[in-house]
């Protein structure tokens, strides 16, 4: 979206791994691209995706001469480059940016081309720009898919080209990260063409700061490849959302077995479905439970930092790609950098036997804590007591339909600027006495005064009529 290159619209199918539809490049001038990406800060924005693999920076007084491009490549200008670091800077974000490791940047041997990645980081240093990492490549793994087998990059091929890029990183931006290989990892299936395995066990990771992949657990109508494929409910049970642990392991044993064991994880894309969401599915509240209870679970599982694709684009956008306006998504992600403290504690004891509550615990330096709980049922209240010293409450669910594009808080629909002066005057919600009453696919946040062992107790989910009133028989 940044260069206008091709990103997910109205069209169906895919060429090399996009979408035929393009876009027109993101006008960071817009005032309300900024004023609801403000208030997301602090935060690190992750500039990458597949078009990161088809560009060539254009900073002919930075480093080396800049080589001749082919017809039709996408080039990032100095002036471009100046204006996402600058807004980024004014907003309160660090910059993640992924380096192109494409045909692209490959000489007739296959071999790596240092030369335009200098040029970008002489040009980032110089300036001061506030560039936290660098992520070498974007899911290198799928170049045989994107490209073709012959202009695909073997796992040792790219090991050699890490161990160059890693050592660039560290002679020109010193105390900036090197982040790698973005692999894609797909639900069910796994790796393909495994190179975590290969980076984590290779001498190439003695120069590796994060390990990072991407994982969708579903994909949209959008592709034509699809493992699963997106619907109302398929992410709405236990099973679905624990599945993103093994993925977890598969990183963790992978980063065991060579000289980067200590690395952290990063997920350098995670979205409700791939190929830019489900219309009518990943924009509305039925991913809202999915989004909360993933951060939940990635936190307890570990994972360091979780980057959401998108903050604008598609129907996975925490923000309309027209309008900008905010989706129930952004709300509760805003809900969590608000409320969800970061010391994570031991997952809840939850006493019954209803598995489809889910619960959180995070807690504050001042021993201040909050509990996330996620209600999975689509046609029952769940009624939760909760253990210890309760000071408020947030109940956030769909208004109307669970397939609403509006989230309410406490009884107050939020929307647009309305919505965010709510959220950002809410503190921590009142509490009353007794149980606390889940709505179907409904999300609380309760404060606790101290750190508590978490027990919560779970009466039998009642019936909801029309998927709202409780009811009380």
């Amino acid at each position: 979206m940044l260069i206008g290159g091709r990103w997910w619209g109205g069209s169906r199918g895919t060429k090399e791994g996009l979408s035929h539809d393009r876009v027109q490049p993101l006008d960071l001038s817009d005032p309300h691209l900024a004023a609801w990406a403000s208030p997301l800060a602090p935060a690190i924005l992750r500039v990458g995706g597949t078009e990161a693999d088809r560009i060539r920076y254009g900073f002919r007084n930075d480093g080396p001469d800049f080589p001749a491009t082919e017809p039709g490549t996408f080039v990032l200008t100095g002036k471009l480059w100046e204006s996402l670091n600058l807004w980024a800077r004014d907003r309160g974000f660090q910059v993640l940016f992924t380096v192109s490791a494409g045909p692209e940047s490959r000489d007739a041997k296959g071999r790596w081309d240092p030369r335009d990645a200098e040029r970008l980081m002489r040009n980032t240093v110089r300036k001061g720009y506030p560039v936290v990492g660098w992520e070498f490549g974007n899911e290198v793994n799928a170049y045989p898919f994107l490209y073709g087998w012959k202009r695909s990059v073997t796992n040792r091929r790219y090991l050699e080209d890490f161990a160059v890029f890693a050592n660039l990183v560290r002679r020109l931006a010193p105390g900036t990260k090197t982040v790698g290989p973005a692999s894609a990892i797909w639900p069910l299936v796994g790796e393909p063409n495994p190179l975590l395995p290969a980076l984590g066990r290779s001498p190439a990771a003695a120069f590796l700061d994060v390990m990072s992949f991407h994982f969708y657990p579903q994909q949209s109508s959008r592709g034509t490849v699809a493992i699963r494929r997106a619907k109302q409910s398929t992410l709405l049970n236990s099973r679905s959302l624990n599945g993103t642990l093994r993925w977890i392991r598969h990183a963790r044993k992978s980063l065991s077995r060579g000289p980067a064991a200590a690395a952290p994880l990063w997920i350098t894309e995670a979205g409700h479905a791939l190929y830019g969401g489900e219309p009518g599915i990943s924009d509305t509240w039925l991913s809202t439970p999915w989004w909360l209870d993933q951060l939940g679970l990635l936190a307890h599982a570990g994972v360091e930092t979780v980057f959401r694709q998108s903050l604008v684009g598609s129907d996975y956008g925490l923000l309309d790609p027209e309008t900008f306006s905010p989706r129930p998504d952004y709300f509760a992600s805003l809900l969590w950098k608000r409320r969800m403290g970061p010391l994570v504690y031991g997952r809840p004891k939850v006493e019954g036997s209803d598995r489809r509550l889910r619960a959180w615990h995070h807690g504050r330096p001042d021993g201040s804590s909050c509990l996330l709980l996620v209600n999975l049922h689509q046609k029952r209240w769940a009624s939760v007591e909760v253990a210890g010293d309760v000071r408020g409450m947030l109940i956030l669910e769909p208004e109307g339909s669970l397939a609403s594009g509006t989230a309410v808080l406490n009884g107050v629909p939020l929307r647009g600027k309305s919505g965010l002066k709510t959220v950002l005057a809410t503190g921590a919600g009142s509490f009353f006495p007794g149980a606390i009453d889940l709505p179907p696919l409904g999300c609380a946040f309760v404060e606790l005064g101290i750190r508590e062992r978490g027990v919560i107790g779970n009466e039998s989910p009642r019936n909801s009529q029309g998927g709202q009133e409780k009811s009380r028989g």
